[in-house]
């Protein structure tokens, strides 16, 4: 039976700079003011080396993203990958799909205190909340410390589903709720005063339409 999820201190709405490269890598280096927390895409840093994170003063979130949820392909296991750098992580992020087959990460994880994401991401459209709802109790099971989701939202309607979860939901567990599309920048500002514990942005190239990066988001006032 799963314990009940564990309370990770994080600040109300962390912003999360993502690493999708050995650019931003360097540039994550060299920030004089950087976000709360990094986003390690190991996906796509599959070479990467731990001695190449010893300038980043942040704590970090890794991750090795699902083809079928925006992630590249990697020879190394996803699994190996993960296992590799969990130490030196704060969170670490599984997609709900991927729980059986990275549950030695996640259980790994939890062993060692480090902060368990479970996320769902579709970037061709949003759920039903029906849908989203069903996805959220599987995370709260599975005792994810927050559960991450991230849909394209092209109308009004989409961004009125991710609010309501996000309305609905909050005080059950900690949600991060994003979107990319049309409304994806409005929505990373939006969602932020509206109680999502954490907003993503890349350091310099967005991976989807609708992210903004993180100069234009430290742009938008109390950011």
């Amino acid at each position: 039976m799963m314990s009940a999820p564990r309370r990770v201190k994080i600040p109300a709405c962390a912003l999360v700079g993502v690493i999708a490269s050995i650019d931003e890598l360097r540039l994550a280096t060299r920030m004089r003011a950087p976000p709360d927390l990094f986003e390690l895409r190991l996906d796509h840093l599959p070479n990467l080396r731990e001695s190449q994170l010893l300038k980043l003063r942040r704590p970090l979130i890794i991750t090795t993203r699902h083809p079928a949820e925006g992630g590249e392909k990697v020879r190394s296991a996803r699994r190996d990958l993960l296992l590799k750098f969990l130490p030196r992580a704060k969170f670490v992020d599984v997609e709900l799909r991927s729980l059986h087959e990275l549950g030695t990460v996640w259980d790994e994880a939890r062993r060692m205190r480090v902060g368990r994401i479970c996320s769902f991401h579709d970037f061709k459209r949003t759920p039903q909340p029906a849908v989203l709802h069903k996805k959220l109790l599987r995370a709260r099971k599975a005792g994810a410390d927050v559960f991450k989701v991230v849909t394209r939202a092209e109308d009004f309607r989409d961004l009125l589903t991710l609010f309501e979860l996000l309305w609905n939901e909050l005080a059950g567990m900690r949600l991060c709720v994003m979107a990319t599309g049309k409304f994806g920048p409005i929505s990373r500002l939006f969602f932020r005063d509206a109680g999502s514990s954490l907003i993503y942005a890349p350091l310099r190239h967005p991976l989807h339409h609708g992210q903004l990066t993180f100069q234009e988001l430290r742009g938008q006032r109390d950011f």
